[in-house]
């Protein structure tokens, strides 16, 4: 497949198969993403790797708690003074997800950076 291919046909995923995948997979990804260009060569990323249940549970307690009080029905069927956009149906759809979509991920990686320093000199800083 060409990379335009590959790129146009990006999609979210918000369910999965209930199949390993071989963390050797995982960092091969993430040593790839390292190795694009950067700005003044800072390449100080670090990255945490949800694995377990257990993991993902305390890390998203928050996330679930939200999802557990949306009412997609009543989101969605809430009068409005006009027809209800394909942006609040995408909402609805995806909010009550957002947690299993987390909890059921096979890994879950949080991307950190590290920055050199903390000044305001430079904007893109």
């Amino acid at each position: 497949m060409k990379f335009y291919d590959v790129i146009n046909k990006r999609r979210t995923t918000r369910e999965f198969l209930d199949k390993p995948v071989d963390f050797e997979k995982i960092k091969r990804i993430l040593e790839a993403g390292n190795k694009a260009p950067t700005w003044d060569h800072n390449r100080n990323w670090q990255y945490i790797i949800l694995r377990t249940d257990e993991e993902k549970e305390y890390a998203f307690e928050y996330a679930k708690s939200i999802a557990d009080k949306f009412d997609a029905d009543k989101y969605l069927n809430f009068p409005r003074p006009y027809p209800i956009t394909l942006g609040q149906k995408m909402y609805g759809y995806a909010m009550p997800r957002q947690y299993t979509m987390l909890k059921e991920a096979p890994y879950v990686v949080i991307p950190l950076f590290k920055s050199k320093e903390l000044n305001g000199e430079y904007v893109s800083k």
